[in-house]
Parts: C-alpha cells; sequence; structure tokens
C-alpha cells in the first residue's frame, strides 16, 4: 500500500481505523473497506492510539459522528433525503425503520407530493448529466419513496400478522 498523492494520507487512514474500530467494525472489515491489510489496521490503530496518548491528537465528537456514518454506511446503513411538513431531512434507514407506519406514510406523502409537483420529473428516468445534476435532490428523494415503500410494507405485514 502507497501512500502518495493520489491515495488517502496515512493520517486520515489512522483516525479512521481507531474510529471504525473503537464503533466496534471488526478489524478484517475494516482492511476490507480500506483495501489494505489487516497488519495495516492493527499499525494504523495502534499508531493513533499512541498519538492520543501523547497528546498528539486529540478525540472530537465531529471526527466520531463522521466516521459513525462511515461505519453505518459500510455496514449497510443508508443515508436517505426525505420531506416531512417542516422541510427537507436527512436520516438513516435504521432510523426510519424505528418509527411507526402513521408517522412513515406522512413522510411517505410529502416526499410523494414534491416529487408529483415538479414538472421535470419525467427527466429522472434518464441517467443524470456528468458534473451538475440539477435533479439531483429529486433522485434522492425519490431513492427514499422506494426504501419508504419497502418500510411501510413491512409495516403493514407486520401489522397483518399481529391481528391474524
Amino acid at each position: 500500500m502507497s501512500f502518495g498523492d493520489d491515495d488517502v494520507s496515512r493520517e486520515i487512514l489512522e483516525e479512521g481505523c481507531y474510529y471504525l474500530s473503537q464503533l466496534g467494525l471488526p478489524d478484517e472489515e475494516i482492511a476490507q473497506h480500506f483495501e489494505t491489510s489487516l497488519g495495516h489496521v492493527r499499525e494504523f490503530v495502534s499508531s493513533y492510539s499512541s498519538k492520543l496518548k501523547s497528546g498528539k491528537v486529540t478525540e472530537g465528537a465531529f471526527d466520531r459522528a463522521f466516521w459513525e456514518g462511515v461505519r453505518k454506511e459500510a455496514v449497510g446503513d443508508l443515508k436517505l433525503t426525505v420531506i416531512s411538513d417542516k422541510g427537507f431531512h436527512h436520516v438513516w434507514k435504521s432510523e426510519l425503520q424505528k418509527l411507526d407506519g402513521r408517522a412513515l406514510m406522512v413522510i411517505y406523502e410529502s416526499s410523494r407530493d414534491f416529487l408529483g409537483a415538479d414538472p421535470n420529473q419525467k427527466f429522472l428516468d434518464y441517467p443524470p448529466p456528468k458534473g451538475y445534476d440539477p435533479l439531483a435532490l429529486d433522485r434522492e428523494i425519490r431513492k427514499a419513496l422506494g426504501i419508504l415503500g419497502e418500510l411501510l410494507e413491512g409495516k403493514w405485514k407486520e401489522t397483518r400478522s399481529q391481528k391474524g
């Protein structure tokens, strides 16, 4: 593994390996996601731990939150953009799964209504242009609608099985 101009810096790898390890991601998975060896991961964690103890670096809430987001994505959780009556929100799929069916339906309907009001939604069926995508928000909302639909279906089946 090299640490040249085109690669991620050693400092970032050390920080990432340390925080992901602290957040419970196994070293083997960290190595796989960073495309490095298990030995490198352990070396990076040890190096960052030493820097913390010596005061060369400090733990920060922002850093921990950033790497927590990376961990969630690494284990398959998705960050979604949805709409409610209070505006746009970025939420994790795992957070949406905790909501009841009624709350999910409100978010689903608000997001669907937003997309339905956009006369350009027909262009969402085409791939986004290279560079700037003026419909990026609409694409994110559409993706969230699909996931919200799946979650609602699961809640509906769950409710039916409890009543049946």
